[in-house]
């Protein structure tokens, strides 16, 4: 099995991915920095309490919080997200400050990889009226990440549910259809674009589809 050497930063820890990606990387022994927002937030996420996870309170939208979170760290896996119920101006926070925040901390603590759960639709946002204004600024912070100049993976998942992991997966650079995907198996694959060299420098969409291979095959980035 191919292992990771070094710390990772896992951000939004607290949040329905976030805490199965820390689950993921610590099943598979890897050495876990989780940073949430707040206290109670430790309290009622079980993944943050798992033997060897360590954890930190801090915001995204400060830069002296990520300075801090991101001392020593080799690579990073951002979870955070904004919800439909948010103002315009919360979800430019979230979904595009924030990047700009974290890539210019990452660039200034020598960070050298980051995988970022995003979401379908990201360069067609008209298409998804209801959603169209936190494309948008998911959007921008993709680019923010992917111009950074720091070796990045980009995943696109389709719709979110709670089911658990293990289905078969389609994995491409455009995908063009809707489709669903557990949140178990988006964790997977952004565990799996730091264990496998060919997710570098790619977008990944991604959603359940039979006759297709698990989150965790062998050369899941290459397409």
């Amino acid at each position: 099995m191919t292992t990771f050497e070094g710390t990772v930063l896992v951000l939004g820890a607290n949040g329905e991915t976030g805490r199965r990606v820390v689950k993921h990387l610590h099943d598979k022994a890897i050495a876990i920095r989780a940073m949430v927002r707040a206290e109670d937030r430790l309290q009622t996420t079980p993944e943050l309490t798992l033997s060897g996870v360590e954890t930190l309170i801090g915001s995204v939208l400060n830069v002296n919080d990520l300075r801090r979170a991101m001392h020593g760290v080799r690579a990073i896996i951002s979870a955070i997200g904004s919800r439909i119920h948010y103002t315009d101006a919360e979800i430019q926070a979230v979904e595009a400050t924030a990047y700009m925040n974290i890539v210019a901390t990452a660039i200034e603590c020598g960070v050298e990889q980051i995988a970022m759960c995003s979401s379908l639709g990201t360069e067609t946002p008209d298409a998804v009226p209801h959603l169209a204004r936190i494309l948008r600024q998911k959007r921008r912070g993709e680019l923010a990440v992917a111009e950074s100049g720091i070796p990045f993976t980009i995943v696109r998942p389709g719709g979110l549910t709670n089911a658990p992991g293990g289905a078969e997966i389609a994995i491409a650079r455009h995908i063009n259809a809707f489709g669903m995907i557990s949140r178990e198996d988006v964790a997977e694959v952004l565990v799996q674009a730091l264990l496998q060299p060919e997710a570098r420098g790619k977008i990944a969409e991604i959603i359940t589809q039979a006759g297709n291979g698990r989150a965790d095959r062998d050369n899941l980035f290459v397409f």
